[in-house]
């Protein structure tokens, strides 16, 4: 075996290694918790960066993800995304509010208009209150990246072993024949 055929063998392993990461990545996400669609967990992408003496992954996903690990979150002068808090009421539901600004008793006239409202009374709250302080709830990313890299380096030095070993003893019978 040479060392291009090798270098495929272990590509090989690194592709493996990169579909079994986003799904221990999108497991994680699940026992967490994070799960409001299931936009975030089939959003997971990976890349492998391949040069002559370089292989490397790139695992892609939503950033918004990484927001459930942080200990604070600050908005500052910056307003929170309306869009998104909007997306979030109409996914929860209205009837989880006990009541829509501007609205008298329990009537609300427009769908839409009140999920828009909501969602306004949220983002101008989360900006009166611009850090939000949490516990520490464990983190499906950081915990789960650590565990992932602790494999797959196992994962390559045990195959990386198996491979080398056969070639680096063809290598000094070959020189030792000279």
């Amino acid at each position: 075996m040479e060392l291009n055929e090798i270098y495929d063998d272990l590509a090989d392993l690194v592709e493996e290694i990169a579909r079994d990461a986003i799904k221990r990545f999108q497991d994680y996400i699940q026992q967490y918790g994070i799960v409001l669609t299931d936009q975030l967990k089939r959003d997971f992408q990976y890349h492998i960066l391949r040069t002559a003496t370089t292989l490397a992954i790139e695992i892609d996903f939503r950033q918004y993800g990484r927001f459930k690990d942080m200990a604070q979150l600050r908005y500052g002068a910056h307003m929170p995304p309306i869009d998104a808090m909007e997306f979030f009421v109409e996914k929860v539901g209205l009837d989880r509010f006990a009541y829509v600004l501007g609205y008298k008793g329990r009537a609300v006239p427009t769908v839409n208009n009140a999920a828009r409202r909501i969602a306004w009374a949220i983002s101008i709250g989360r900006r009166k209150v611009p850090s939000v302080r949490r516990g520490y709830r464990g983190t499906w990313y950081n915990s789960g990246k650590m565990a992932m890299i602790r494999q797959a380096q196992k994962q390559l030095s045990s195959r990386y072993s198996e491979l080398i070993a056969p070639y680096l003893a063809r290598k000094i019978e070959e020189g030792v024949d000279d």
